[in-house]
């Protein structure tokens, strides 16, 4: 899933609902459907926090004047901290 861009995702969880709230569905085929979804939101949230995230250091950068670059090392810094998690 992770390859998948958020609007794929998106546009996936829209097909989803939309054949799960069909009446002819299998209960198999509509328990599948809705484990996909779930595991569709989980990464949709886990995308939207982290990107929340990113903003949240870009705006922070500003208001400290840190340059661009400045931020990239030390959101690689972060990115090597949080290894092995």
């Amino acid at each position: 899933m992770s390859e998948m861009t958020f609007r794929k995702m998106m546009e996936r969880l829209e097909e989803i609902t939309a054949t799960l709230e069909r009446q002819d569905l299998e209960l198999e085929e509509g328990l599948r459907l809705f484990e996909e979804g779930v595991g569709l939101i989980r990464e949709a949230r886990r995308r939207l926090a982290e990107t929340g995230a990113k903003v949240e250091r870009l705006i922070g950068s500003m208001e400290e004047g840190l340059s661009s670059e400045e931020l990239r090392l030390e959101e690689a810094g972060e990115e090597a901290d949080g290894e092995g998690d």
